[in-house]
Order: structure tokens, then sequence, then C-alpha cells
């Protein structure tokens, strides 16, 4: 699995950013694209965020045609591992359809859809024939990860394009790089700003781990650089099950309502 760490990430004139991305994955959105250049440098692969989720989030409106004339210095290095092709977060089947027929042809084999969780199955399962890699989005009624609902349209929708179809897609999920994520289920690939969100808040977020390299004899300025290969290191220490491995375990012991309630708790 690539654990891709969402940029950009600060501190100590870019050495976080360094540690964080080295030996993984760097996700970068064209909503926050300060970071490209060093991702590239550093880490093993980058993969691309169309930024349509800050766009979301903030009200803006992205104009599609700028984002492909960006991607375009990028799209071509030999790190550049995927993009994510434009999406309506709260949209309907329909626009998300078209904003793909739309991508152009240039970029077909770095173009990775999104299906939005609150969407139908049959559309994931139309993107699988379709497409190698799917981008897994949280969105709608699903838009909480680990929620008890969350959970249990994640196992439907890999129960549909594994068990029932058996389809070999790689699935990326976004928003997802989490231990209690990863862990049960057969992710290819995640990403997520946990490194960027909480090494900064090294007095409030962990604030044992702030204390453990102060009492090692680190100064203050060597807190984040040290809270981050931490961090890091826990959160690729983690590994998804396989496709097969996730299929036994689902078939030979299936997982009840009562298992996702304690895991939203």
């Amino acid at each position: 699995m690539t654990h891709y760490h969402g940029t950009p990430i600060w501190g100590n004139s870019g050495e976080v950013h360094r540690i964080a991305v080295t030996g993984a994955g760097a996700f970068v959105s064209y909503a926050r694209p300060e970071q490209m250049g060093k991702s590239l440098q550093y880490a093993n692969l980058v993969g691309i965020d169309n930024g349509a989720f800050s766009a979301w989030k903030s009200g803006l409106k992205i104009d599609w045609n700028d984002f492909y004339a960006w991607l375009e210095q990028y799209y071509f290095n030999d790190k550049t591992a995927f993009f994510v092709i434009p999406d309506v977060v709260e949209g309907g089947e329909a626009d998300n359809d078209a904003l793909i027929a739309k991508m152009p042809a240039a970029f077909k084999e770095k173009a990775t859809p999104v299906w939005h969780l609150h969407e139908s199955l049959d559309r994931l399962v139309s993107l699988c024939e379709d497409w190698p890699r799917v981008c897994f989005g949280s969105s709608g009624e699903y838009a909480q990860i680990r929620t008890a609902r969350w959970h249990k349209r994640m196992v439907s929708a890999f129960e549909k394009i594994y068990l029932q179809h058996a389809f070999k897609t790689k699935i990326h999920g976004l928003r997802m790089l989490d231990g209690r994520v990863m862990g049960n289920y057969p992710l290819h690939s995640a990403d997520s700003t946990n490194l960027a969100s909480n090494v900064p808040k090294y007095l409030v977020k962990y604030p044992e781990l702030t204390k453990a390299v102060l009492d090692a004899g680190y100064g203050i300025e060597q807190v984040k650089p040290h809270r981050c290969a931490i961090l890091k290191g826990a959160i690729e220490a983690v590994k998804p099950p396989s496709i097969e491995q996730w299929l036994e375990a689902r078939t030979s012991q299936p997982i009840q309502l009562e298992f996702f309630m304690d895991m939203a708790s």
C-alpha cells in the first residue's frame, strides 16, 4: 500500500514536509499546490487531487480548464501516479459522469474517477468496468468517516465489486489514511491530512509525544520533526488486508451491525 500524506505540511523550513513524504506518497491538491515541487523531489509517488473537496467546503467554484492546464506540467513526471478526475462532491451521478466525459483524452492513463458513497452501487460497478483505479469519497449521509452507517456502506461497496463481480480494481480511499479504516478494508492506497493537521498542534494534540521529545533532550525547535516522524511511523505501520484476505474474513465470519457500532463509538 502507498500511504499518501496530504500537503502542504509546514514546519522547520520544509524539514517536516521532507520527513513526512520521504519513502511514502504525497497527495497534492490543486487548491493548495505550494509543495508540489518538493513533493516530486522527496516522495516516492505523488497523487494529485483536483481540489473539489476544498472548493466545496469553502464555497468556491473551480474552472476545470484551468485545472487541466495546471495539471499538464506535472502529469508526465514519472513520480505522478494518478490524479483525481474533477467531480462534484454533492452532485448527482449525471453531473460527475459529465465531468469524466469532458476530461481531455491525453490524461486518461493516470486519470482516476471518484465514486461518492452516496451514489448508487450500480455507478460503482460501471466505474470499475471502465477504470483500473477508482477513488472512494465520503459524501452525503456518509460524509462522516467511521460512523456505523459509513462502515455498512463501505462493506456493501467492497462486496459488490470484489465478491459479486470479482473486479481487480484498485481502490484509493480519499481522507481514509486512518488505521481504523486501512486495517479493515482492502484499500490499494489512501490519503489524509493527518500529519499536516496534527504535527503543529504540539501543545494540545498528543502532548505526550511532545513531552517525550523534550524529555529525550531535544530542543523545542525539534519537536515538530520528531512528532512528524513518530506519527508517520504509526500511520504507515498499518497495512490493509488484501482483497483475498478481506473476502475470506467476510465470507467466513460476516461482520455484524454491533461491530460497526463499536467502531463508531
